[in-house]
Parts: structure tokens; C-alpha cells; sequence
């Protein structure tokens, strides 16, 4: 199993839009809203890196008001 968080980047006023949409996806483990850089963090896990690569284009990326992105892949 690969965990990883997810650094969002949303536009402004979408944050809560953002976090409903993410909380939807059944590989998302949680959700923060964090202050600084970035405006929500997410952990997630997947079996593989591919279908994180999919879980983070196809689901994530795909979310109206996400502006970017930055995934860190923990080690164990």
C-alpha cells in the first residue's frame, strides 16, 4: 500500500467546494485546510503508483477550483 499527501493549491472560495468533492473520492483517508502555500491537504492511498498516478489525474486534478497540486509519497 503507498500512502501519500496531497498539497492543493484551489481558488479562492472554492476551499469547501474543493474539500466536499475530495471527501467523495473512497482512496482519500482525509482532508485539512492548512494555511500558508498551499489551502487543503489530503492523504491518500493506493496499492500501486499507478493508480495513484489515475486516482490523482482522473479524480483530484479533475475537481473544478483545484489550481495545482504537489504529492509527497511516504516512505515506510
Amino acid at each position: 500500500m503507498i500512502t501519500c499527501f496531497i498539497l492543493l493549491n484551489v481558488e479562492a472560495g472554492k476551499e469547501m467546494d474543493v474539500y466536499n468533492a475530495l471527501m467523495k473520492c473512497s482512496e482519500v483517508e482525509g482532508i485539512r485546510e492548512v494555511f500558508g502555500q498551499y489551502d487543503l491537504i489530503a492523504r491518500v492511498e493506493s496499492r500501486n503508483l499507478n493508480e495513484l498516478r489515475k486516482i490523482i489525474i482522473n479524480k483530484v486534478r479533475s475537481i473544478p477550483g483545484v489550481l495545482a497540486t504537489t504529492t509527497l509519497v511516504t516512505t515506510e
